[in-house]
């Protein structure tokens, strides 16, 4: 059975239960609760885009009150660091938003960061990987693994937090779907989940799957026997096969805005999209149209999740919240202006090689202005904080001096980053 048949037959059997249903006279209903924040891929650029916006909604009230945090790769390493800060952190058996309420954010979670990013943690898999890494992926996977441990540490996904959950996707290249890591669950719905698989799994391993982002990185090889898994759908008679041969990929692959687990069991829905845009431009070499034609595949697939996430919430079935790193600002709102944003932060690198000060600061700042404007402007969301939207870092709120200090940041190479200035 093609993979394609088995989501055809998954919907045969819903259109068949709700036909079943209204004969009865019954209504379908999905009991939806919680609130769940969907962190996009983007590198070091979505981590402190989307750390930004955390520490808005923590201002706001509103991080308090998260049940779940759903990542894909730069998403994933900004929420493994949430998730670790709220362990290291908090007093013994104290709840997720008991610990918000007391912290300050900026200085144990948005400044410890600063270190993180500083790092390049790119650089040197690439080069000692470069003469077979065509033919052997896993080492280089490897050493971005041990790169992530450094800064989680030893951590498996079992001492992750109960509540709030959090999850961090990849793609399935085997199956073709998204596969979570999560305290709850490992696997994806085809190939099923692993027998006590959170045991097993470092929160280390699923970053580095999480944000493998290809050609540069992955795949991952997951190391799994075909008895290891239960409750997948796929049913085939070469599963066994597949299932012993999974590889995984960027989460961004299938899903870069990371709102698969969340938008059929969540009431209220957050969504921090640190994509670039789709640039409108003509490929004449081979090669570049080779590349553009994935480029259009992947902005389709996004363009649909975007189509699905506003059609639940005008709809009703969800309470949504979205914002994005490139979104469309009035002129005059609090924050950068549209030109600077156009210009010179939308077009920020996405990568995972050393950050500056000045990067750091001014991705920060944009987030927390990309979710102020969100939260007060859409579908009549209105947190209940009295608090004022104010610049993290006001030293950086001169645009003309952000765009001599920023006027490299979209180079991946020949940047003065790379002889340590900041």
């Amino acid at each position: 059975m093609k993979s394609t048949d088995v989501e055809l037959e998954r919907l045969r059997i819903r259109r068949e239960a709700r036909r079943a249903a209204l004969a009865a006279d019954t209504r379908v209903a999905v009991e939806r609760e919680g609130r769940a924040v969907c962190l996009s891929g983007g590198g070091y650029r979505a981590a402190l885009f989307h750390l930004g916006a955390l520490l808005r909604l923590h201002e706001s009230g509103l991080l308090a009150g998260v049940t779940m945090f759903s990542s894909v790769s730069g998403g994933s390493i900004v929420s493994a660091w949430l998730a670790c800060r709220y362990l290291d952190t908090r007093l013994d058996g104290e709840a997720f938003a008991a610990w918000s309420d007391r912290i300050d954010f900026s200085a144990v979670v948005v400044e410890p960061f600063r270190a993180v990013v500083a790092r390049d943690i790119r650089t040197a898999p690439v080069l000692a990987t470069v003469a077979y890494n065509w033919l052997w992926p896993s080492h280089r996977i490897g050493l971005l693994e041990r790169r992530y441990a450094e800064v989680f540490g030893e951590r498996t996904l079992d001492e992750l937090p109960e509540s709030p959950a959090f999850v961090f996707c990849a793609t399935d290249l085997t199956f073709g779907v998204n596969w979570e890591f999560s305290r709850r669950r490992v696997g994806d719905y085809l190939a099923g989940y692993l027998r006590d698989g959170a045991r097993r799994v470092g929160l280390a391993c699923a970053v580095a799957a999480s944000s493998s982002f290809p050609p540069v990185f992955g795949p991952v090889r997951f190391d799994t026997e075909a008895g290891d898994y239960q409750g997948g759908h796929y049913q085939g008679d070469d599963g066994d096969e597949l299932r012993a041969r999974i590889e995984l990929s960027d989460g961004g692959v299938y899903d870069n805005l990371a709102t698969e687990p969340a938008l059929r069991r969540y009431r209220e829905v957050l969504v921090s999209d640190a994509g670039g845009p789709f640039a409108f431009e003509t490929r004449r070499w081979w090669l570049q149209r080779l590349l553009r034609y994935t480029q259009v595949v992947g902005n389709q697939a996004e363009a649909l999740r975007k189509r699905l996430f506003f059609g639940q919430a005008e709809s009703g079935s969800l309470t949504g919240v979205y914002w994005s790193l490139n979104g469309s600002r009035d002129e005059g709102a609090d924050g950068y202006s549209p030109a600077l944003v156009r210009e010179v932060i939308g077009r920020f690198r996405t990568d995972l090689d050393r950050f500056l000060d000045p990067e750091f600061e001014v991705l920060v700042n944009h987030g927390y202005f990309a979710a102020v404007d969100a939260m007060w402007r859409q579908n009549g969301w209105h947190p209940d904080s009295t608090q004022s939207a104010n610049w993290p870092y006001p030293q950086r709120a001169d645009e003309s001096e952000v765009r001599r200090l920023l006027r490299h940041s979209h180079r991946r190479v020949l940047h003065r980053r790379w002889w340590g200035a900041s």
